[in-house]
């Protein structure tokens, strides 16, 4: 049918070469490129947020050598935004990234969030340098900021945090971003794990963000 021929051309577009955005921000990584990375440990990010600002939450889907092995959702806030939600699924990846290196293992961190990555990895350099301010007025979500980028200053060697657009066929992206939803329907204030089912098919039919 139509839609499934439109259907096919949207994930091939998704899996076509990756796009540079412009300026100095993060590379965006393809559904192909996602797959081919070598590394051991694949960590994918996502915070939601309705509305926003509003209910928040936050989660993560872990895969081991291939296989989804973890899934984890909350962080509650009944007064978030979709940036705290974000910041803070990249900072409890960061933690999950210290265990896996400190087993041996390679890491990547994929993040569909371009501010959460150039916060950490980039633009909080210049901040601390320039004592935690910026010409343009205050530096907002500091209390999330400072923390992941001390921990991503620690780890930067070993693990690469990375850019990946959403609802664009990437699997862990798409299974973190139905547990942060499930963080907010359950207001579930601390990191809960959720069991990984049989068939991923049940988490994948969960509400979207």
């Amino acid at each position: 049918s139509a839609y499934r021929s439109g259907a096919k051309t949207a994930l091939a577009k998704a899996k076509a070469a990756p796009k540079k955005s412009s300026g100095r921000g993060p590379k965006t990584y393809s559904a192909a490129e996602v797959e081919s990375l070598s590394a051991q440990t694949k960590i994918f990010t996502d915070g939601g947020c309705e509305p926003n600002p509003g209910k928040a939450a936050s989660g993560l889907a872990v895969y081991r050598e291939g296989e989804v092995t973890e899934l984890w959702y909350g962080l509650f806030n009944p007064q978030g935004t979709n940036n705290t939600a974000e910041l803070n699924a990249l900072h409890q990846a960061l933690l999950m990234a210290e265990k896996e290196i400190a087993n041996k293992a390679t890491v990547a961190i994929f993040c569909d969030s371009k501010y959460s990555i150039q916060c950490v990895t980039q633009w909080a350099v210049n901040w601390e340098k320039k004592g935690w301010k910026k010409p343009g007025g205050e530096i907002k979500n500091l209390d999330l900021i400072q923390p992941a980028f001390a921990l991503y200053m620690k780890l930067r060697k070993s693990v690469q945090v990375l850019h990946v657009n959403g609802h664009v066929g990437v699997q862990g992206n798409e299974l973190a971003d139905r547990m942060s939803i499930h963080g907010i329907d359950t207001k579930e204030e601390s990191f809960a794990r959720f069991e990984v089912p049989p068939s991923l098919d049940k988490i994948l039919a969960m509400r979207t963000g």
